[in-house]
């Protein structure tokens, strides 16, 4: 996942609305709910875990 850190914002906001583009062609419009539901968690836990390990890293 480095190479994700190589690209600037508009970069990474131009590969993540292919991949929702391609994400909404293969899927239901139910599974579409459940998957937007499924990766907003990740993003939430992730958001949480790099405050904590930034919060831990500093002391």
């Amino acid at each position: 996942m480095s190479c994700l850190s190589e690209l600037n914002g508009c970069e990474l906001v131009t590969l993540a609305n292919i991949i929702a583009i391609w994400l909404s062609q293969s899927f239901t419009d139910a599974e579409l709910a459940s998957l937007s539901g499924f990766f907003t968690i990740i993003g939430d836990s992730l958001a949480a875990l790099s405050i904590n390990n930034n919060s831990c890293s500093n002391k």
